[in-house]
């Protein structure tokens, strides 16, 4: 299985990259927003999700690992393949996606080329259960303590799309500096 290609762009399509690795060529999907990224003989080092479906084999390149969970995670739920989960990826940054998840909000979902109203709806009713440590490490990305504050206030019960939401603006409204316990004690106020 290929977790990880390293080397040179040989050729830059619509929907696929393809990697030169020591003269054998890779082709592999990405997002538009990843393909736009790549320079035409330039170096590579990219995440692979290396997919088999049937009689053929698919890779996947990400720059992140936290991009390839989101793109592990649509895979999973019923009616979405390949195209459609890089287009979301193409669309909706990681934050957009987790924010759009939490918040159980289906339109930012539906400007990705290929997904409906009904189809984000079942993505998001597939993604609300997930794990909030996910959800943890996307959004609010780079803040301990409002991550702290989200998982500390889920886990007292309160439900994560009103957590986050209310977490964001009450980390809005306090400033960078505030500390988990003091965006916690504003937080329950509110709920």
């Amino acid at each position: 299985m290929i977790a990880r290609l390293i080397g040179k762009i040989e050729a830059i399509f619509d929907d696929s990259i393809l990697i030169n690795v020591n003269g054998i060529c890779f082709q592999v999907f990405v997002a538009v927003n990843l393909r736009d990224s790549f320079v035409l003989g330039g170096n590579v080092n990219i995440r692979i999700s290396h997919i088999f479906r049937q009689e053929q084999q698919y890779l996947c390149g990400f720059a992140s690992d936290e991009e390839m969970a989101i793109f592990k995670a649509l895979l999973d739920v019923p009616g979405i393949g390949m195209k459609s989960a890089l287009s979301v990826l193409s669309t909706l940054t990681i934050e957009e996606f987790a924010m759009a998840v939490a918040n159980q909000t289906p339109d930012p979902i539906c400007r990705a080329d290929g997904v409906g109203k009904k189809t984000a709806e079942r993505i998001l009713l597939e993604l609300k259960d997930k794990n909030i440590a996910k959800i943890k490490d996307v959004c609010q990305k780079g803040n301990a303590n409002i991550n702290d504050a989200i998982l500390g206030l889920v886990s007292l019960g309160y439900p994560k799309n009103i957590v986050v939401k209310i977490v964001s603006e009450v980390s809005s409204a306090l400033g960078p500096d505030a500390d988990t316990n003091e965006l916690i004690i504003n937080c329950l106020k509110r709920l």
